[in-house]
């Protein structure tokens, strides 16, 4: 027979190991994420040194424009995008300036003459231009009742 005794043990136990496995799963966890963002961290790193090398040395312009100099490691990935961003907008600059209309999608898709199809003029001409799931004429339905 239970007597209150034996109830606030059961409880007490309940609560102490509930309390300890949420220690440890929380310790767990902890741990976790920080081996993903060391990961992260160290992709991050790897990413920069390959864009390092592939860009080459920055500008003579940027240098002389920031009194400090940039950490080896970016401190966020807002702070990458920015720099990415500025960098293509060094480089769009003279995007204007080309001649090639074929190397500006946006230029080009203006200059198409009539993007959109015109009314047929004639019957021989709409039926051309009619798909096969479209139907010839237009649906009316039967006036009166649909049963007799």
């Amino acid at each position: 027979m239970n007597t209150i005794k034996s109830v606030y043990y059961g409880w007490g136990a309940l609560i102490v190991a509930g309390g300890g496995a949420y220690y440890f799963a929380k310790r767990s966890i902890n741990a976790d994420r920080a081996a993903k963002a060391e990961a992260e961290r160290q992709k991050r790193l790897a990413q920069h040194q390959l864009e390092a090398a592939y860009f080459g040395p920055r500008h003579p312009a940027d240098k002389s424009s920031s009194s400090t100099p940039s950490p080896a490691v970016p401190k966020s990935v807002s702070s990458e995008v920015a720099k990415l961003q500025q960098r293509a907008a060094r480089r769009d600059e003279d995007w204007g300036a080309q001649a090639d209309e074929a190397s500006n999608p946006s230029k080009e898709a203006s200059m198409d003459p009539a993007p959109t199809r015109h009314a047929p003029e004639d019957e021989a001409q709409r039926m051309r231009e009619k798909s096969k799931y479209e139907a010839s004429e237009v649906f009316r339905s039967r006036k009166g009742d649909r049963f007799s």
